[in-house]
């Protein structure tokens, strides 16, 4: 951890997000045990598909999330962390994202799912993954990580779209929210809701902030913008996964256009992270020419 931009030691975080992956593993696996039978209702096609709602939000089932949260959201968490601990810095950076992805896709069971004997669990889970997020990003040593990033990251494009992916978001969910609202008093679809709950107070805020501070070059937009790219991205791609595996999971036919503009959605938010990649790795290959200079420097006199 020594070689990483970091102001304090990292290992309550670090034992803390090993916490929060075995938290997942098991409510997932209480999921999928129960989830089959009568924990997420009848409707097994909800359960394992991925449902328009209001307003066009789409609704990944319960069920087939606890799947991909095992496949993706685990793996993602575990990799930030071998990364972060084996002294990469776009480990971690990315590490915060990968927290902030579970704590945006465990809101909708807190919120939408039925209660159970999980809830407690997903309550950990959110509760974890928001104050350790908050506790890693604070323990950065931020001007030390623009340092690294300067120059090859740009701020204005990348600070512009996240503030334009958070206006996107804002024009759909705020959109269908007041459209609801005034449609003669219809009942607001509780698997709606749960999303804009989700996305109106945790994704947008987040990247409006991180998005402003990186367009003014703030050490925090540096910081922070890595890995809320990776978790919008993230959320995209795996739902165009779901919707792709719902002919084999429900027999429904699959949404080739939907697929399509999710996956294009998907790439436009990760393909920024190749920017901090090589940003992080920049300092190493400029330490060696200096090391080699300072030695001739030192055999000359």
């Amino acid at each position: 951890m020594n070689a990483l931009p970091a102001k304090r030691d990292l290992t309550v975080a670090y034992r803390t997000s090993l916490l929060i992956a075995l938290l997942m593993v098991v409510v997932s696996a209480g999921g999928l045990a129960w989830g089959s039978t009568s924990l997420y209702g009848v409707d097994q096609n909800r359960a394992l598909g991925v449902s328009a709602s209001t307003a066009g939000v789409l609704v990944p089932g319960f069920l087939v999330q606890d799947v991909f949260n095992l496949v993706v959201g685990l793996p993602m968490l575990v990799g930030a962390l071998w990364f972060a601990r084996r002294g990469s810095l776009i480990g971690l950076l990315l590490w915060p994202g990968a927290l902030f992805y579970l704590a945006y896709t465990y809101v909708h069971y807190l919120v939408g799912a039925p209660f159970s004997a999980l809830f407690l669990g997903y309550v950990a889970i959110v509760a974890l993954s928001v104050y350790t997020t908050m506790g890693l990003v604070a323990s950065f040593d931020g001007d030390a990580a623009r340092q690294r990033l300067a120059g090859v990251v740009p701020p204005r494009i990348v600070g512009g779209l996240l503030v334009g992916l958070a206006l996107l978001t804002i024009g759909q969910d705020a959109g269908g929210t007041v459209a609801t609202a005034l449609s003669g008093g219809a009942p607001i679809d509780p698997l709606a809701r749960g999303v804009w709950i989700a996305d109106l107070t945790l994704g947008v805020p987040a990247m409006l902030i991180v998005g402003g501070l990186l367009w003014r070059r703030a050490s925090l937009g540096y910081v922070a913008a890595a890995g809320l790219l990776l978790s919008f991205g993230m959320t995209s791609v795996v739902i165009a996964a779901m919707i792709a595996l719902q002919p084999v999971l429900t027999g429904a036919t699959i949404d080739g256009a939907t697929v399509t503009g999710l996956l294009i959605f998907g790439a436009v938010s990760l393909t920024p992270l190749l920017p901090f990649a090589r940003g992080t790795t920049r300092r190493h290959l400029e330490a060696e020419p200096s090391a080699q200079s300072v030695g001739s420097a030192a055999a000359r006199t």
